[in-house]
């Protein structure tokens, strides 16, 4: 029988390394936060300049995803000098990324989400999410210029990962699906 909380840990955990290497910044993953009162803990992680958020629902996994990033951690982007973005336009497309690779890897256990539009929420989100939330998990990155974290939060439960056996969805990112 598989631990399926560890499931949903590493499904994050994997997303999150992933999303960082594409934009060419290395994260290393950190204590994890399982209780309300362990979220405390990792406030270094918490409440950055940038913080982006968006929402998905799904059969027993609905909720929002919060992706909190320090200004110097996006200094350290690869950016094109004649077309640079904001950081607000970098972290929403940065909190959408996340959500579609937690969504990829969810097909190989059976689970659909639907995703909202991101934002850039202000920094009392993340206390928000905590209060409403029946699960509230917390995942902290270490970069070579700060913390980064990952927010989960929502009515979301685990027991439902049935692993398939095989993949619904692309195989890695800009992956083409026929229908």
């Amino acid at each position: 029988m598989q631990d399926t909380r560890a499931v949903l840990d590493t499904l994050v955990q994997s997303s999150a390394v992933d999303l960082f290497h594409s934009f060419g910044i290395a994260v290393a993953p950190v204590a994890l936060a399982r209780q309300r009162a362990e979220t405390d803990k990792l406030s270094q992680f918490v409440g950055h300049e940038l913080l982006g958020s968006i929402a998905f629902v799904g059969k027993g996994f609905t909720g929002s995803l919060l992706l909190s990033v320090p200004d110097d951690v996006f200094q350290l982007l690869k950016q094109n000098p004649e077309r640079p973005y904001t950081g607000r336009d970098w972290i929403r497309e940065a909190t959408n990324q996340m959500l579609g690779r937690i969504k990829n890897r969810l097909t190989q256990f059976q689970i659909s989400i639907q995703s909202g539009l991101p934002s850039t929420p202000g920094r009392d989100a993340l206390e928000r999410l905590r209060a409403r939330s029946a699960t509230f998990l917390v995942y902290g990155f270490r970069t070579l210029r700060g913390g980064a974290c990952v927010a989960l939060g929502g009515d979301i439960e685990p027991s439902l990962f049935v692993y398939s056996g095989a993949p619904l969805g692309a195989q890695s990112e800009g992956d083409i699906i026929l229908f």
